[in-house]
């Protein structure tokens, strides 16, 4: 398989080498696994070209994307299909697996091919350990693709970030909201949910 070769900075000095990086595409990846080369135990997605290995699941995060699946379902019902933890397709070099997708409803419930950005109403990421890569890498990735709304539920901070007005330079309007505030996806303003109940109990503190 043939991946995309991108040109990165030159080595500074009096020779200046030209770097390469080789970005693959979503065929490529779908490739790699087929043939073995990504083992089906193993969590990736790829994003930018890049093949990035997620990090394991906390309890913590696991249950808030249980809650979050069975909540936005018994909801919204017929109204859009809820992917958890289910590829979306960017673009040509960037398929991610969301912890949450609410997709527009299709027949073929995404049967024959994974959703693409005009199939989403909303993308929620669940940010752990992963909120370097949710908030710095992914974020930017969703905007430019015209994902309409991104909650990016920061259980390190006990808040959600809502974002919306995605533009090629990430999403122009970020709101925070924490315990005691409620709000609704841009989709489906009759659904109300409440941060405390997306991020559940407050975590214990540690003994002293």
């Amino acid at each position: 398989m043939a991946a995309m070769p991108q040109t990165v900075d030159a080595v500074p000095g009096s020779r200046r080498a030209l770097l390469l990086r080789r970005l693959f595409t979503v065929d490529d990846y779908h490739r790699m696994a087929e043939v073995g080369l990504l083992r089906e135990d193993e969590r990736t997605e790829l994003l930018d070209g890049e093949v990035v290995f997620k990090m394991p699941i906390g309890s913590r995060h696991a249950g808030c994307v249980k809650w979050l699946n069975r909540h936005l379902g018994a909801r919204l019902q017929d109204r859009a299909i809820i992917g958890a933890q289910d590829p979306v397709r960017l673009d040509r070099f960037t398929e991610p697996e969301p912890d949450i997708s609410v997709l527009r409803p299709r027949a073929d419930m995404y049967r024959d091919a994974h959703p693409e950005p005009h199939d989403v109403h909303l993308i929620i990421e669940v940010a752990d350990s992963s909120l370097y890569v949710d908030r710095l890498i992914k974020a930017p990735l969703y905007a430019a693709a015209g994902i309409p709304e991104l909650w990016l539920v920061d259980l390190t901070d006990d808040s959600v970030e809502v974002c919306r007005d995605p533009g090629p330079d990430g999403y122009r309007s970020v709101r925070h909201h924490g315990r005691g505030d409620a709000f609704a996806a841009l989709a489906f303003p009759d659904v109300e949910v409440a941060v405390s109940d997306i991020l559940g109990p407050s975590p214990e503190p540690p003994p002293a």
